[in-house]
C-alpha cells in the first residue's frame, strides 16, 4: 500500500478528525518539497494526510508523540516520516523552517499555547499552522471551555497574527504567517 493508498483508505471510516484530512492534505501538498511538523499522532490519520502530500510534494514529515502511534510500520521505511518520541516541550526539535506545523496533542491551553510560542517561531514566511479541535467545548482537567480556541486567541494577541475558524465538526483553526 502507498502513503496516498493509505490516505485514501481513512478518508471513509470515521474519526474525530475525518473532517478535516483532505483540508490537512492540501495543506501541505501547496508547497513544494514540504516541511512539516506534526504534534500529536495517535492513530495517524493526520500523519497520513500530510505524508501523502509530502509523497507528492517530495517533502518529510516529523510527528512527536508522547506515546508510540498506532501506525503501519512501512511508514518509518518509506524515507518521508521522522517520528519522535517524547513530550514536545522537552524535544529538540528539527531544524526549520517548516511549511506547516500542525498541533493536536493535550488540548490545554496553557500547553497550546507553549507549542504555539515554541513551534511557530520555526514556520517559514507564507506557512501555515493547523489546530485541531479548536471547537472542543470541554477537555478533561481544564476548568474553562474551549482551550485550543483561548490559547489561539491569547497568542494571536501577543503576536499581531490571526487566526481563522476553519469549520469542523471539533474545529479547525488557521493562522497564516506572513
Amino acid at each position: 500500500m502507498t502513503l496516498l493508498d493509505d490516505y485514501h483508505a481513512r478518508l471513509e471510516p470515521w474519526s474525530d478528525i475525518q473532517d478535516c484530512l483532505t483540508r490537512l492534505h492540501e495543506a501541505a501538498a501547496r508547497y513544494p518539497r514540504v516541511r512539516v511538523l506534526e504534534l500529536g499522532v495517535r492513530s495517524g490519520n493526520s500523519t497520513a494526510a500530510f505524508l501523502a502530500a509530502a509523497e507528492r510534494a517530495d517533502g518529510h514529515v516529523w510527528s512527536v508523540d508522547v506515546a508510540p502511534p498506532g501506525v503501519p510500520a512501512e511508514w518509518a521505511d518509506s524515507g518521508r516520516w521522522t517520528f519522535i518520541l517524547g513530550d514536545d516541550m522537552i524535544i529538540t526539535p528539527p531544524a526549520g523552517p517548516f511549511g506547516v506545523l500542525f498541533i493536536d496533542s493535550s488540548h490545554r491551553c496553557a500547553h497550546t499555547l507553549a507549542e504555539l510560542r515554541r513551534f511557530v517561531p520555526l514556520i517559514a514566511p507564507g506557512g501555515t499552522v493547523l489546530l485541531h479541535d479548536t471547537a472542543l467545548e470541554h477537555v478533561h482537567g481544564e476548568e474553562a471551555s474551549f482551550p485550543v480556541a483561548r490559547a489561539l486567541d491569547a497568542f494571536c494577541a501577543e503576536t499581531g497574527l490571526r487566526w481563522t475558524e476553519l469549520g469542523a465538526q471539533y474545529g479547525l483553526g488557521q493562522v497564516t504567517i506572513p
